[in-house]
């Protein structure tokens, strides 16, 4: 990961965005060193075969009205009021633009409550504050300020739909049940129709966290993803809830990832995500990224 970093800041460095956005030969650039960085090898952009091939296609050419509310995790909860009406999705206490306005409102934030970033996706990003009272906001005041730099959004992503996106730092309920579990549900969808499940567990407590891959029958997959464990997880309450909204969700797209989470009582829609770990990240077997690529049918490419 380091080298990766190292790569983007010299790519960013060389490059330059100007006014937050950069042009397409920049940003094919960018995604293709990103690619070979982290899986050995080139190809052509213009004909990609694999599943984390065709995701950078889409970062770069694949786009829509709607993608900032996709993207951004302060808008996202509107765009799934939208769709499926009020209480689908976590709580939110407020949001910032500036570190400044959040310090101002600290005191009337609850004694538990979690911050995010609205714009990146890394668990870094995200702060469990489970006893406001007993800490100082300035410990965590330099680190909230790095959130809110668009740059760092450039450097880690090189997706364009970022560019819509106003950075900001939210506030949401802490949800217990969600804190002591820690399952995430991430259902893949194409064009409508969920195909695949992977579980991430514990992955705030661990870099290696389990990841385990699941048929819509829950049977497990000989898959890894990266370097996490791959251990078997019980499927979750509402299951056949998160695919009924995963295929409403999906339906308008050639492919989205749909995550939530549960409580005993509760089930959330986390997030909306297009770029699954910016297609960075390697599926083993090979013959599971190319079967996720066979069933990734792109669009036709659109203006620039």
């Amino acid at each position: 990961m380091n080298k990766i970093r190292s790569l983007y800041n010299i790519v960013y460095n060389r490059l330059g965005p100007t006014k937050n956005k950069w042009t397409l030969e920049k940003l094919i650039y960018g995604n293709m060193q990103g690619y070979k960085a982290n899986h050995g090898y080139e190809f052509d952009i213009y004909q990609p075969d694999l599943f984390t091939e065709k995701i950078q296609w889409y970062k770069l050419f694949y786009q829509f009205p709607e993608m900032a509310e996709l993207v951004d995790k302060y808008l996202f909860k509107e765009y799934i009021e939208k769709r499926l009406g009020k209480g689908y999705t976590i709580p939110l206490y407020g949001s910032w633009t500036n570190i400044h306005s959040l310090e101002n409102e600290w005191g009337n934030l609850p004694e538990e409550f979690v911050l995010k970033s609205n714009v990146q996706s890394d668990g870094k990003y995200i702060k469990f504050i489970q006893n406001k009272s007993q800490m100082d906001f300035h410990e965590i005041k330099k680190e909230l300020k790095q959130w809110l730099k668009v740059r760092n959004t450039l450097i880690n992503s090189y997706c364009r739909a970022y560019y819509q996106a106003t950075p900001r730092i939210i506030a949401e309920k802490y949800e217990k049940g969600i804190g002591n579990q820690l399952y995430d549900y991430k259902i893949f969808c194409f064009n409508g129709e969920p195909t695949y499940v992977y579980v991430a567990s514990d992955r705030f407590i661990s870099d290696d966290h389990n990841i385990s891959f699941y048929d819509l029958d829950w049977n497990m997959l000989n898959v890894k993803y990266g370097n996490h464990k791959n251990e078997f997880v019980k499927k979750p309450t509402y299951f056949n809830e998160m695919l009924n909204i995963a295929k409403k969700l999906s339906v308008d797209f050639p492919f989205i990832r749909v995550d939530f989470f549960e409580t005993s009582e509760q089930l959330y829609v986390a997030e909306l995500t297009l770029y699954p770990g910016g297609g960075l990240v390697e599926y083993n077997p090979v013959s599971f990224n190319k079967q996720l690529g066979d069933m990734f049918i792109l669009p036709k490419q659109q203006e620039s």
